[in-house]
């Protein structure tokens, strides 16, 4: 099979897991507008401090319009995360099984990347049009991508984490940890030094930055955007090692074209001389084939030998090599 045909096989059926995936759709539809309405009527409007990195000075913006952000941006990564951590988990026995028919491991987790971006892309627009009904962001298409790379972020993570943990309990907790930790933390009201250099460190730095950027300021930065890529890059790169150990063949193959050398075994083979001077062989280790020199003319041409002439019944051990 091609690498083309097993990417397109591949992709279909990383699509159709999600589309499988109730809970997952049941969050997107609830949980985003629940959420967003909850943080629009808890959070109370009102100048506040925020650090803009991409200027490289302190904006004042609206707390409740911030909050959010912060909150459109917690929801997308938990649900791509979600979604891409529980489709890993449960086709690894049938990645196994592609793999073992003949597709590649590459196309495997191309497959996944593709249906990941896609997945990221409807939950992003369908966040930011909830967004929408409550104020509407200065920059429309770069805030739209701002949430769609923080979902590539965490859908990385999940590809990462589906590949390395066997329970689905680790998984889930810490990807609703790091999402919790990594955007909250983010948010002025919650954490007012947001300048604080090992922020930059965080998963959706960037995607956060570029966001309010676009969102107030009109300002963005294609670093920031690339920062957020970065971290898709290596969950995908470190999630490929770990994806390739749990879907190689733990059983050797040989190569048809090359004769199969059989192993070199030793035979335990009894042979007895009975009183009528015949030859019993018995053998413990399996059958033994039997050449015998002797032709028939000289078995006739052989004179009888009287019965209490005849020796008594020996028995000889041979060790010889069993074919």
């Amino acid at each position: 099979m091609s690498w083309n045909d097993s990417l397109g096989d591949a992709t279909r059926y990383e699509i159709a897991q999600h589309g499988r995936n109730r809970v997952a759709l049941a969050l997107v539809v609830a949980f985003i507008p629940i959420w967003l309405t909850l943080v629009h009527m808890i959070i109370p409007s009102g100048p506040i401090a925020f650090h803009h990195d991409v200027t490289g000075r302190v904006v004042e913006l609206d707390a409740n319009q911030l909050s959010m952000i912060s909150g459109a941006m917690n929801a997308v990564t938990l649900i791509i995360g979600f979604m891409m951590f529980s489709a890993v988990r449960r086709s690894s026995d049938f990645d196994r099984r592609l793999v073992l028919a003949g597709y590649a491991r590459s196309a495997l987790l191309v497959a996944k990347l593709l249906a990941l971006g896609l997945a990221a892309a409807v939950v992003s627009l369908y966040a930011t049009s909830v967004l929408m009904l409550f104020w509407m962001p200065e920059l429309l298409v770069p805030f739209y991508l701002s949430l769609v790379l923080s979902g590539l972020t965490y859908g990385g993570i999940g590809i990462l984490l589906g590949v390395v943990f066997r329970t689905e309990l680790a998984g889930m907790f810490l990807i609703i940890m790091i999402s919790l930790v990594d955007v909250m933390v983010q948010n002025p009201i919650i954490t007012p030094s947001t300048g604080v250099d090992g922020f930059s460190l965080l998963p959706t730095y960037g995607a956060m930055q570029n966001s309010v950027g676009a969102a107030f300021t009109g300002d963005l930065s294609l670093g920031y955007f690339l920062l957020g890529m970065l971290w898709l890059a290596g969950a995908a790169l470190i999630g490929l090692v770990a994806f390739h150990r749990r879907t190689r063949d733990h059983i050797g193959r040989q190569d048809p074209s090359v004769p199969r050398q059989q192993p070199e075994r030793t035979a335990t083979v009894v042979v007895s001389v009975t009183a009528d001077g015949s030859l019993r062989i018995r053998s413990s280790s399996g059958p033994v084939l039997v050449c015998s020199c002797a032709t028939d003319e000289s078995r006739e041409a052989r004179p009888a030998v009287p019965a209490e002439a005849r020796p008594d019944v020996r028995t000889t051990v041979l060790t010889t090599d069993r074919t």
